[in-house]
């Protein structure tokens, strides 16, 4: 009967790390079949849990710091990101009246606002300093 159990509650946490695929889950299951192991062995349940909480903590102590790492080199800098940190110049004066001004950085043209508050008139230099939205937020160079 507690093999049947075993089964169950792997299907149950690979179901919900196929719904979450947050990468913890997982490893309940493959402590489940260390608990499938145990009770091959003759262990009681309480022993199964215990290998079940034990193998499960090492999977994912081991495995996790490594996926994230190779799931963060590949991550590839946007459009958007790009812009931060880059040179623009205001072609749309920005002002505290106005919704947006404009701002080409990099050859592309951004809607802007400013970062303080502070109007700029066409060709001031400005810094992006972050983007909100579909807008840039910038600052006088």
């Amino acid at each position: 009967m507690e093999y049947v159990l075993w089964i169950v509650f792997i299907a149950v946490m690979l179901i919900i790390e196929a719904s979450t695929v947050n990468l913890i889950t997982i490893w309940f299951a493959v402590g489940a079949l260390g608990a499938i192991a145990a009770k091959g062995l003759g262990a009681g349940l309480l022993w199964q849990v215990a290998v079940l909480l034990f193998v499960s903590g090492i999977a994912l102590l081991i495995a996790r710091p490594i996926i994230k790492k190779q799931r963060n080199i590949n991550l590839t800098a946007t459009n958007a990101d790009m812009v931060i940190g880059k040179l623009g110049t205001v072609t749309e004066a920005i002002t505290a009246d106005k919704f947006a001004g404009e701002v080409t950085v990099a050859g592309k043209k951004w809607s802007a606002v400013s970062e303080n508050g502070d109007e700029y008139c066409e060709g001031t230099k400005v810094i992006v300093k972050a983007i909100s939205g579909v807008k840039i937020v910038v600052a006088k160079a």
